[in-house]
């Protein structure tokens, strides 16, 4: 079970997450995927056979109509936005029924929130679920007063909490988010992400940031990269051109020593521009950060927060920065040619095998992470 479909990549990290853990689950099981949102029918995509019902909407923050349905319908239902955001729509009903159907003799893996929350509707058992991030940690510190109003700070933890007791197992993509979930007396391990080297020597000398900028996370990155970091690298005379890439970076092309490239059709035309990425995520966390992993399989360096770093191993290819007057010394002296980060043997030894085995392993005897 997926959220979005497979070859959906403007719409954030999760179908490249996905598409990594099909990848290393294909490699020794037949796989068939249900996509919670997604066109009516059987397609393929990533050499997958992908199937959604149709009609669940792929994103609404845009549309007041359905934004204005899913509002309404919440006065009526102790759900929080991020479930009636999917369950208010015709196709929900639809999209449990196919997982019924689809799911029939096979062992379900449920990969994002949205997933076990339509199999849990669908009444199917839950092998395992892979929680891209801490829902109420985003709920807490991004949902808008709208939202706040209908309860969603409070319906959100109680609604997570309870669906945590659906699958049998629990993985997150996230160390830190493993801690908060063993906190609640869920027995949640993180789960290795497998990366994919590519086969291109960094070139650029540039600084990038690579997101849909519309996120809110990635909308407070960039203006902490657009702002501070950028005004404190001018003071100090560092001639660093600053790459910006993904949905909606456009709007910053005017912005002093910026290349906004806006949305790219392949990830390789902007990690080619680049020589580091940043990524000055700050403030409350959870999840992992995406791009890092993404920069790391074109051999690049990151710049991230140290709760970033943790998150996905503190031992990793990261240049640590915790606030952005370190961000933009650690820039400086990258500029400076001061920095070198051996990225490739960090990433050769993320092995697909392991996480394929812990998804489909015996919840009653567990693998132990190598």
């Amino acid at each position: 079970m997926t959220t979005y479909p497979l070859d959906r990549r403007e719409l954030g990290g999760s179908s490249w997450v996905d598409r990594r853990l099909l990848t290393a689950l294909g490699e020794r099981h037949d796989v068939a995927v249900v996509s919670v949102t997604g066109p009516e029918g059987a397609r393929t995509e990533c050499g997958f056979t992908v199937r959604s019902a149709g009609s669940v909407p792929l994103e609404i923050r845009s549309d007041p109509a359905r934004l204005a349905r899913v509002a309404g319908s919440m006065l009526f239902s102790a759900q929080p936005y991020q479930a009636r955001k999917f369950s208010a729509f015709p196709g929900w009903r639809g999209a449990a029924a196919l997982l019924r159907q689809s799911a029939a003799g096979r062992v379900v893996i449920a990969s994002g929130w949205p997933g076990l929350l339509l199999a849990s509707a669908a009444g199917v058992p839950v092998r395992a679920y892979v929680a891209h991030n801490v829902e109420s940690t985003i709920a807490t510190a991004h949902a808008p007063w709208p939202l706040r109003l209908l309860g969603e700070t409070w319906r959100m933890p109680r609604a997570e909490r309870a669906l945590l007791r659906y699958p049998r197992r629990v993985f997150t993509l996230s160390r830190t988010d493993a801690t908060v979930l063993q906190g609640w007396g869920v027995p949640a391990e993180q789960l290795p992400v497998p990366l994919v080297p590519r086969a291109q020597h960094p070139t650029g000398d540039a600084v990038g940031f690579i997101g849909k900028a519309s996120w809110p996370p990635n909308e407070q990155a960039l203006a902490v990269l657009l702002g501070p970091v950028h005004e404190q690298l001018e003071r100090w005379g560092v001639p660093v051109r600053l790459v910006l890439a993904g949905t909606g970076t456009e709007a910053h092309a005017g912005h002093p020593r910026v290349t906004a490239l806006g949305r790219v059709a392949d990830e390789a035309d902007f990690y080619r521009r680049v020589g580091l990425v940043v990524v000055p995520r700050f403030g409350a966390s959870t999840g992992i950060s995406v791009k890092m992993l993404e920069a790391a399989e074109f051999g690049l360096p990151s710049v991230v927060p140290p709760e970033l770093a943790a998150a996905v191993d503190p031992d990793g290819p990261w240049l640590a920065a915790a606030d952005p007057d370190r961000t933009a010394a650690v820039v400086r002296r990258w500029v400076a040619g001061e920095l070198a980060v051996p990225v490739s043997d960090w990433v050769r030894r993320q092995e697909a095998a392991s996480a394929a085995e812990l998804l489909v392993s015996d919840p009653h005897q567990p693998t132990a992470i190598r």
